[in-house]
């Protein structure tokens, strides 16, 4: 109900005409993960990108503001459908998980082809970055799905978590063990058999015997509390990797102000980094954590290191060749890949690129 005296009334008119009115606009837009907020991607989205875009647009003195709907956990989209429902304008913003989108998304796999890198993640978003730059097929394959990437995430190195004690390749015989998207090639001719899975399940699935181990990485095992399932966590060092993705639907991005756009684009680049040191800086708390609820670390040699990546076929190569054959540039992002970690000073404990 309106009511307006007319002593008041006149005063608004009054302003109105001598200044005008300032229309404020609330604009909504819904997020979705698969992954719950103890990923810290997805922390990193509730508890820095939001915010941090709602206060700049607020201290620029904006007409917009945003009235965000957070659905994370699987609420709209689990982990499998995050993409889809980013692509199908269901959500407008989306953190999805492309290493389980190996066929939708083939070359954001780079670093789950070429395993055994660095463990400092920071540096490989700087290379990430750079690659993206170098190869623009990879941000139209995003583009096809009717979205952008405002910022990749990745997380910290992987290691082996076990029932069962490892000192060698050898002692993977038998064994069941998760991994998660094209990680599952980190097993072939060790004798494992590969599970394919995710964050979310890999707790229920050691408990219930369906696998023995995974493969994961540090920062993961005390949030998810993997240690009450596999004692053993034997630090191979896989390497950090380029994981997942801060997306956009591009029919949203297009509706959105400048000033809104300039903004998030600017709070993304920051988001990018302080994700990557927070995983980066989480990984030895989490480790913490496991052994003082009984885990057991133990640390592979480089040696063990390179007979175990010596001992996979070239997954890398593997890889690269059946892109080319689909009219992918899987040769040229292998290379590009590989030319710029070493120019970031990163080396690998096998030569992808020698045979």
């Amino acid at each position: 109900m309106k009511i307006l005296t007319r002593n008041v009334g006149l005063a608004v008119i009054g302003l109105n005409l001598t200044v005008g009115v300032v229309r404020a606009e609330t604009i909504s837009l819904t997020v979705v993960a698969g992954h719950p907020p103890i990923t810290k991607g997805v922390a990193g989205v509730r508890d820095f990108f939001i915010p941090e875009v709602d206060r700049r647009l607020a201290e620029a003195g904006s007409t917009y503001s945003i009235d965000w709907t957070q659905a994370y956990a699987g609420a709209v989209a689990d982990v499998n459908g995050v993409l889809e429902a980013v692509e199908s304008g269901i959500a407008d913003f989306g953190y999805v998980p492309h290493v389980i989108e190996g066929n939708n998304l083939p070359l954001e796999q780079i670093t789950y082809v070429a395993p055994f890198g660095t463990d400092n993640l920071p540096l490989l978003m700087e290379v990430i970055d750079r690659l993206h730059a170098e190869v623009p097929q990879m941000d139209e394959a995003w583009r096809n799905h009717k979205q952008m990437v405002l910022s990749p995430v990745g997380v910290d190195t992987v290691h082996i978590l076990s029932n069962f004690p490892i000192t060698g390749v050898e002692n993977l015989d038998g064994h069941r063990i998760g991994a998660g998207g094209l990680a599952v090639n980190w097993l072939r001719d060790t004798g494992a058999v590969p599970v394919t899975g995710a964050l979310p399940d890999f707790y229920n699935s050691m408990a219930t015997g369906l696998i023995d181990g995974i493969l994961t990485f540090e920062s993961a095992v005390a949030p998810y509390r993997f240690y009450e399932q596999a004692e053993y966590i034997t630090r191979i060092n896989f390497g950090a990797m380029y994981a997942s993705a801060l997306t956009v639907n591009l029919d949203t991005w297009e509706r959105l102000p400048e000033e809104v756009r300039t903004v998030m684009l600017d709070v993304a680049g920051e988001y990018r980094v302080r994700v990557a040191e927070d995983y980066y800086q989480a990984g030895a708390a989490s480790l913490a954590t496991a052994v003082a609820n009984g885990a057991t670390i133990s640390d592979v040699s480089e040696e063990v290191r390179a007979e175990y990546a010596a001992a996979l076929p070239n997954i890398a190569r593997e890889w690269a060749e059946g892109l080319d054959a689909r009219g992918l540039p899987g040769t040229q992002v292998l290379e590009a890949y590989i030319r710029l970690s070493r120019e970031a000073g990163i080396s690998f404990a096998r030569d992808w690129l020698a045979e």
